[in-house]
């Protein structure tokens, strides 16, 4: 299934269901805000960042959303996140900034990880 996804996309990489000009302003503000932003920050603008390609892909091919962004079809949300891992990842490779980090205690964590659980929750609101 995975596969078939992919065939529908000319790349993996979100500019595929973004134009060109919005892509590139990504990458633009990736390239300046990640080096000194915070994780719990930049998981939160990434993660609208799939939102919106979430959107533009309904847009443009119901039917490709569904397998790829859609994560209410998953019991795991991590299966579905899954899928979405190598655009994130490609979206920090453009931007030539480094996804991984380390916190003060040697642990490694990942940008991308947290910006897919901010994805995840991106309409969980517990106080409604």
């Amino acid at each position: 299934m995975v596969r078939d996804v992919m065939k529908k996309v000319e790349t993996i990489s979100f500019e595929s269901f973004v134009d060109y000009d919005t892509y590139d302003t990504w990458v633009k503000m990736l390239k300046a805000l990640v080096p000194h932003g915070r994780t719990h920050r930049l998981a939160v603008v990434v993660a609208g960042m799939v939102q919106y390609s979430a959107d533009m892909a309904y847009e443009k091919d119901p039917e490709l959303y569904e397998e790829l962004f859609n994560l209410t079809d998953y019991d795991d949300h991590d299966v579905g996140n899954k899928k979405l891992v190598p655009y994130v990842e490609k979206l920090f490779k453009d931007a030539k900034v480094k996804s991984n980090r380390v916190n003060s205690r040697g642990q490694g964590y990942s940008i991308v990880e947290s910006a897919l659980m901010e994805y995840e929750h991106w309409d969980h609101m517990p106080w409604e």
